[in-house]
């Protein structure tokens, strides 16, 4: 939709007969302001056309040979949704006009009743509200993420996580396919706040969060949970292959340095790891387990990832100690 004050009108008009595509052509010419006009005889070539060529506004009459009634409205919308639709008729009907509205089209033309000022007010308010609704859409596809978003790293949050694990939960129950849920907790990051200041500490978490970001594999989902918490579901995978990822994670976290003005922080997490089994039978069990085993991680000394079973919680994979003790932060010096 480009037509401005400086540039044409691009109109698309779709109409088999040739005494109606000559009484629209004249009426356009009587309108004031610049008009382009490309016609096609049927619905099967206007959207041949849509698809190489573009155009501010489709103007069709309701009866082609390829189709009748209002079914074009929705096969153009179908394929070109942004695209205001005008149809046209020479059947006076105030409910095929409201259908057609209803089916979203921007306005209906009754033939042989129409001015070239009503033409051009039509054309005109028809691209201006179809241009309003794109506006609108987009605005509410953008409110809808944010409420998804946690807002300070970009990730999901966690009333959305509870929503993405309801549906791999029951995708998993449905095919009997593993699913793991950890938990990750950056070690000592009060000490971080308290020493540096929450600015620092928030954009530790940003790099925590883009950190396991780039280690999610398709389908995965990560949430902040709270605090310096973060959630990962990971679909289609067992204990051990969650355990694996995680001290994966654990690694590639202790490994890389944040750095600050004073120097750098070297930060570290500790990971619960849990699983869907015959123990955790519902979504906040599994969620439970696995907070369960970060507390056995952090109570074992930090900087490790631990695991849950109904019978035990026990360490798995490599681990080693925090690399932020209780007394102090390790701050090591700008090179």
């Amino acid at each position: 939709m480009r037509g401005t004050s400086s540039s044409p009108t691009k109109l698309l008009l779709i109409e088999n007969d040739e005494t109606d595509v000559l009484l629209f052509s004249r009426m356009l010419s009587e309108c004031s302001g610049s008009f382009q006009l490309n016609v096609c005889d049927t619905l099967d070539a206007a959207l041949r056309w849509l698809e190489e060529f573009e155009c501010d506004i489709v103007l069709s009459d309701m009866s082609l040979p390829d189709t009748f009634g209002l079914e074009g409205i929705t096969k153009i919308q179908e394929r070109f949704p942004h695209l205001p639709i005008v149809m046209m008729t020479g059947l006076d009907d105030d409910e095929v006009a409201l259908d057609a509205l209803d089916l979203g089209a921007q306005d209906y033309l009754l033939k042989g009743d129409t001015t070239p000022r009503e033409l051009k007010r039509t054309i005109r308010y028809a691209i201006q509200r179809k241009l309003i609704q794109c506006e609108n859409a987009r605005l509410v596809e953008k409110l809808k993420l944010a409420a998804r978003m946690d807002a300070l790293t970009g990730v999901l949050n966690r009333h959305a996580m509870l929503s993405e694990f309801e549906k791999h939960w029951a995708q998993a129950c449905e095919n009997q396919t593993p699913l793991s849920c950890v938990i990750l907790d950056v070690d000592f990051f009060k000490r971080v706040n308290d020493e540096f200041g929450h600015v620092i500490g928030d954009k530790v978490l940003q790099r925590v969060a883009k950190l396991i970001s780039t280690q999610m594999r398709c389908g995965d989902s990560i949430a902040r949970y709270g605090g310096e918490e973060f959630c990962v579901i990971l679909v289609d995978a067992d204990e051990d292959v969650a355990a694996q990822w995680a001290d994966r994670v654990r690694q590639r976290l202790a490994e890389s340095p944040f750095q600050i003005p004073e120097g750098t922080i070297q930060i570290t997490a500790s990971f619960g790891v849990a699983h869907r089994c015959g123990e955790t039978k519902t979504v906040e069990h599994l969620i439970d387990a696995a907070d369960h085993a970060l507390l056995e991680a952090k109570h074992d000394g930090r900087n490790r990832v631990a695991r849950y079973s109904a019978n035990a919680k026990r360490i798995a994979g490599d681990s080693g100690n925090s690399l932020l003790d209780l007394n102090a932060l390790s701050i090591c010096p700008v090179i």
